[in-house]
């Protein structure tokens, strides 16, 4: 009785041509939208965690415990005993690393001699530095600092420096308390301009190396924290993974001191974006429910109830009407699926291959922590799209049911008196 029961319901699906063509089309722009939708959210994940290990964080931080509790304050009192054999050591117990650099981090103030800023200062090593970040390669105006002894060179965050009306070749005074609790301050040349999407790089950031660091805050200036690259994943799971895994590795290897992977620098802002993803989505799939596959569903149901009665009429149990209009259902909601799907992934291809340009379409906006600079592209998720398809298919056989079942239970005369 199934195979007949399927026969008519193919036979249905092909009769309705219309009907079935809009109910699967509701369900190919929703379901491809859907997909499309949560591909741009990942890819904006993407963006800021590539943000953060490109300009801020690394994939992996190292430090001691001290400086772990107090780095909100950038103290320089919980250095790193020894930072080359800490770097040595974590390059053995992570071979994937890409580069390890030494940093040094502390908080001063800018002045142009009639305004005065708060700057989150860096000491690096400019050759090591460029290894592990991307700072170097975002100077639009000037050069990256020079590495050795170079004098007092300093590179500014774009923000910074036009708040202070600065450019490259002028003079600032750099002021800061050395470890030794006493306040220095000397002059330093800006040989660059840093354009990020970081904005607390923009707006903050002063970098010099470690020899003129050294002479404003003290010969005995500690690293701080070491910094660790990793390879790009080609998903963002796989690298945030990567990172605890790395991170793991240097525990042990390194027993005195913590590793901060990426994946924990960034969990506030990945446990703000999950909870906002869960109920974007669930506003998605309530709107596609109700507007979209029961609406249409419910229509082509109740429209055919005079045909329900005539099926009555020929021997059909309201059991059998209602597993045939089931089975219609899932026809159409396979059909709407597989469009859907299809949709989708066209639209996450174009957006992984072609990308949105976030810096025509945002220039000049405050995102706050998002980056809004280069190209956001989507990423695929297969999960998704095969949740799509499954919830299209249940979602149409749902609604086909609930009507088929109520009409079914009419007298045949009701039933084919029904207008």
């Amino acid at each position: 009785m199934t195979g007949i029961l399927a026969s008519i319901a193919f036979r249905n699906v092909l009769r309705h041509g219309k009907r079935t063509l809009i109910t699967a089309l509701v369900l190919t722009v929703g379901l491809g939208m859907f997909i499309f939708f949560d591909a741009l959210l990942a890819g904006m994940d993407r963006m800021t965690i590539d943000s953060m290990t490109d300009y801020t964080e690394a994939s992996l931080k190292v430090m001691t415990p001290g400086y772990r509790r107090e780095m909100r304050t950038t103290p320089l009192d919980f250095g790193i005993e020894d930072p080359e054999d800490a770097m040595e050591r974590i390059a053995r117990a992570v071979p994937e690393a890409v580069a390890t650099a030494p940093r040094t981090a502390f908080i001063g103030y800018a002045s142009n001699r009639t305004d005065s800023l708060p700057v989150l200062g860096t000491a690096v090593d400019p050759k090591r530095d460029a290894a592990v970040f991307k700072l170097a390669e975002r100077v639009t105006q000037g050069r990256w600092l020079s590495p050795g002894e170079a004098g007092n060179e300093i590179v500014l965050g774009k923000a910074l420096a036009a708040d202070l009306g600065l450019g490259v070749g002028d003079w600032l005074v750099l002021s800061a308390r050395a470890a030794d609790d006493t306040l220095n301050a000397d002059e330093f040349k800006i040989t660059g301009i840093l354009d990020v999407p970081a904005q607390e790089v923009s707006q903050s950031g002063a970098y010099l190396a470690y020899g003129a660091a050294k002479a404003l805050l003290g010969e005995k200036l500690p690293v701080t924290s070491i910094a660790v690259a990793l390879p790009k994943r080609a998903t963002l799971d796989a690298e945030l993974a990567e990172s605890e895994k790395a991170a793991a590795a240097v525990k042990q290897a390194v027993p005195g001191l913590e590793a901060i992977p990426i994946a924990e620098a960034s969990k506030d802002y990945m446990a703000m974006r999950t909870m906002k993803a869960k109920y974007s989505s669930m506003i998605i799939v309530v709107v596609l429910l109700i507007a979209g596959v029961v609406n249409t569903v419910l229509m082509s149901v109740f429209a055919r109830i005079k045909e329900i009665g005539v099926l009555r009429a020929y021997g059909m149990n309201p059991r059998q009407i209602r597993r045939l209009f089931s089975l219609e259902g899932m026809m159409i909601g396979a059909i709407g699926s597989l469009g859907g799907v299809a949709f989708g992934g066209l639209l996450v291809w174009w957006s992984i291959r072609w990308g949105i340009p976030l810096d025509k379409m945002f220039s000049g906006l405050d995102m706050g922590s998002i980056p809004i600079g280069g190209v956001m592209r989507g990423e695929w998720h297969p999960a998704t799209m095969a949740a799509g398809f499954v919830f299209g298919v249940i979602a149409s056989w749902v609604s086909a049911r609930i009507p088929a079942k109520r009409a079914g239970r009419l007298e045949i005369t009701d039933a084919l008196r029904f207008v």
